[in-house]
């Protein structure tokens, strides 16, 4: 079967601020895991340690959160 990854960020304050801004999207990520948001990655590396997937999935799915 298939288990689907997916991200979502709420937009707080700050977020719509950066985004009214101009901010870029690495700049976004990297207040959103600041505020505590989950990453697509994090989420994955959730669930492979659940059993759901496999680390080697989740990097072959995602990106880097930090670059």
């Amino acid at each position: 079967g298939r288990v689907a990854l997916y991200e979502v960020m709420p937009l707080t304050d700050r977020l719509k601020e950066m985004v009214l801004e101009g901010a870029s999207t690495a700049e976004l990520k990297m207040q959103m895991i600041a505020e505590g948001i989950s990453s697509l990655r994090m989420g994955g590396i959730k669930k492979s340690l659940e059993g759901v997937t496999t680390p080697d999935e989740v990097l072959r799915v995602t990106t880097a959160d930090y670059k």
